[in-house]
């Protein structure tokens, strides 16, 4: 089981009632390192060439059929990869909403029926992602 220490929604160290960090362990801290490799750019941590979804190559894109398929597969590629997901149930949806792209993915656990998941919004300048 990982543990990890918990961030916030601003991606801030949770402290703890006496200054130390809080942490996170099981489901909560699988969660919470998908989202982080959402918003890193492949090649970012020295440790793994290929861990991140580069969505910040997406930004400033023009919208068409051809960027949002190219996403939704990045996205389910990723996703893919970890053991823990049942690649079968990874559903993602690409919308244009004004000037942001927003992405919905849905994953079920290889070894449970529960289900996850994110909002992603690429705006101008940023990506964010949050667990639904």
């Amino acid at each position: 089981m990982d543990t990890d220490i918990r961030l916030d929604e601003s991606w801030q160290v949770t402290a703890a009632a006496n200054g130390d960090a809080l942490l996170i362990s099981g489901l909560d801290c699988f969660l919470q390192d998908i989202r982080i490799e959402a918003l890193t750019q492949e090649g970012e941590v020295f440790y793994d060439e290929t861990w991140g979804w580069s969505l910040l190559d997406f930004i400033q894109s023009q919208d068409d059929e051809l960027l949002r398929l190219e996403i939704a597969q990045r996205v389910r590629s990723k996703l893919a990869r970890r053991t823990e997901i049942d690649p079968e149930t990874i559903k993602t949806t690409v919308d244009l909403r004004e000037d942001v792209i927003a992405i919905q993915v849905s994953f079920g656990f290889a070894d449970s029926d529960q289900t996850a998941i994110l909002d992603i919004e690429l705006d101008r300048v940023s990506v964010e992602v949050r667990l639904v």
